[in-house]
This record gives C-alpha cells, structure tokens and sequence, in this order.
C-alpha cells in the first residue's frame, strides 16, 4: 500500500532513501540533501510533452508522456529493488506529490515493493528549509575572521573542521568564492538560493557547541544571498583580522585556484581579468594576460593582489572600529593555536 509521509517526520528516520523523479534541471536547482535523481521525464522530454500540452493536444501529450517514463519503469524497479535489499524504504517526490511520483509509486505497489510518498512533494521540503532556517536565529555565537585575500581565511576553517571545530564556509555553500574570480576555485555553476538554504540548513543542523568560525562575507555570494539574520549574528559576534606576508598570501592563493592547472581553467582567470578592463586598465590587463599565458601565476597574483583585492577590501577591513584579536602569522598552523587559545579565554 502507498504510504504518504510528512517531510518533517521522513527527514528524521534512517529507514528512508530518497528518490526524486523531477527533471535534471530541477534536481540540480536543489532537493532533499541525498536524493538520487531518476526523472519520469528528462528536460528534453519535459519540454515535448509541455510543448503538445499547450499548442497541440491534452490527450496526445498525456500518450507521449506516458511512452516516456514506460522506458524508464526497469530503472525504477532495479534501484528500489536495491534499496529494499539494503533493509531501506523508498521515498519518491516529485514538485507537489502529483502525477509523476504517484504514477511510479502504483507502479512499484504492483510489483511488490513498499512505497512511501512525501505528502506536498519537493514543495512541502522547500516550506520546511526556509521554516526551520530561522529557528537558528540567536542560536549560535559566531567568530569572523577577517583579512585580506589570500591570508587564508579558507584554509584556516579547512584545517579547524579537521581538528572537530564547528565552522561555516559560505563559500563552498553557495560554490563560489565572491568577485570577478568566484567561480574558478569550483567546478561547475554557483549553487541557486534555494540550494544554498538546504545546505546551510543542513550545517546547523550538524553543528556541535554553542559557536562557530565563519568567514566574513559580504551580503551576496555567488548567486547566494546570505540571511539577513545570519548577516546580523555574524556583526554581533567576535571579529578576528588575520594577517601574514605577501609570499604566503600568494602561496595561499596558488593552492586555492591553481594548483590544478588546466587550459580551460586560464581561459576562465583570462576572463576574469578582461572584466578589471576598466579598474586596472587596458595596458595593465594585457600585461597580466601575457604573464598568464607564460604560466607566471604568482607574478598575476601578487599584482592582483596590490592593485585590485587589497583596495577592495581595505574599506571592509576598516570598518571594524576594534577588533577582538589581530592575528599574524609566519606558519598558519600558529594562526590555529591563537584562534583556540583565544576561544579558551572566553570560556563559550
């Protein structure tokens, strides 16, 4: 029998695998964190049988659409039967709970396999991220590291998630670094907002004790807009300026964008220099793609550095009028000990 189930009470059971039957495109935008995605109808198809519904007819439309997640009824089978083999339940959803997952559900009641439904589908989890969000208002205290670029702000929170720390990386969140630059240190597309607000949920949710190390960030990130009341328990917590030398900021900066080099990978930090056109100027920017070209990163880096980051951020920097620890470094693993030595002093 087809069993519906409230997202709140399948996001709190172990039993439960989750399988969304959407479109790529709409799995991509975001979905319950872990789902596999098995579209009823890819986006090609998606398109087709919308293009029939609207413009030519309802009825041939439903036979088309039909013919196409026929093809896809072994596919179903084979994973749900995997699932239930593994001692799991599976979960489908589509966009509201309508006709797609409903149409595979039956199919897989008929075949002797239990099938839950999320009552509401994607839309119903969609209600319970943005509800549960702001239940972590206040929650936590948080502590800001400051710097400019390259002073290894990222590496820094790397390195305490690796000794048990609670930490935030909006940036991996919305897979994006911020600026001109944002994208090259990930690969693919910054994540949608909606995307981002799952998986920062899904990080409070994780978090243990009652603070957390967070980079400083402006309002936007990527295409990621941070909330407004994450942006103020960020201000109303302990701001941290980190500092080291120029060598290390660049070595920090070589690690972060290019210790994989590849040509598509210069094309896009080509790109990315063209748009400084107007800040650095024509002869500047040429002269930085020519030292791109011959592989010179680290020369492209330090002048980017001096002549764009460092103004850009010197105006953010300053406007903490006193910061609660100023931290500089030769080695970073003395920029961790200072960070938990000043976390011990205030006994949180």
């Amino acid at each position: 029998m087809i069993q519906e189930i409230d997202i709140d009470e399948a996001l709190h059971r172990n039993d439960l695998v989750f399988v969304d039957v959407r479109s790529e495109s709409e799995f991509e935008e975001d979905t319950i964190i872990g789902s596999y995605n098995i579209p009823v109808l890819n986006d090609e198809e998606r398109k087709h049988v919308g293009y029939v519904y609207t413009q030519i007819n309802k009825e041939e439309a439903k036979r088309i659409g039909l013919e196409y997640a026929s093809r896809k009824l072994v596919t179903f089978y084979d994973k749900a039967d995997e699932i239930r083999k593994s001692n799991k339940n599976i979960a489908l959803f589509c966009f509201r709970g309508g006709m797609r997952s409903n149409s595979i559900a039956r199919v897989l009641e008929i075949m002797g396999i239990k099938v839950y439904l999320i009552k509401g589908g994607y839309k119903s989890y969609r209600k319970y991220v943005v509800k549960q969000l702001y239940n972590y208002k206040g929650k936590f205290k948080y502590i800001v590291l400051h710097g400019y670029t390259g002073t290894g702000k990222t590496k820094i929170l790397s390195l305490l998630e690796k000794q048990g720390k609670s930490i935030l990386n909006l940036e991996e969140l919305a897979h994006n670094s911020g600026s001109v630059f944002g994208n090259i240190a990930f690969e693919g597309q910054s994540y949608s907002q909606k995307k981002f607000e799952s998986l920062l949920l899904k990080k409070f949710q994780e978090f243990v004790g009652n603070y957390v190390f967070i980079e400083s960030e402006s309002k936007k990130v990527g295409r990621a807009v941070i909330p407004n009341f994450l942006m103020e328990d960020m201000e109303e917590g302990y701001h941290i300026l980190i500092d080291t030398c120029l060598e290390n900021r660049v070595k920090n900066i070589m690690d972060d964008y290019i210790s994989i080099s590849s040509f598509s990978k210069d094309i896009e930090i080509e790109k990315a220099i063209m748009r400084l056109t107007q800040k650095l100027g024509i002869k500047k920017v040429n002269v930085l793609i020519e030292e791109l070209n011959n592989k010179n990163y680290s020369l492209v880096i330090r002048e980017l550095m001096i002549s764009y980051y460092d103004p850009l951020y010197r105006y953010s920097i300053e406007k903490i009028d006193k910061y609660d620890d100023v931290i500089e470094y030769s080695h970073i693993e003395n920029a961790l000990e200072q960070l938990n030595e000043f976390v011990s002093k205030l006994n949180l």
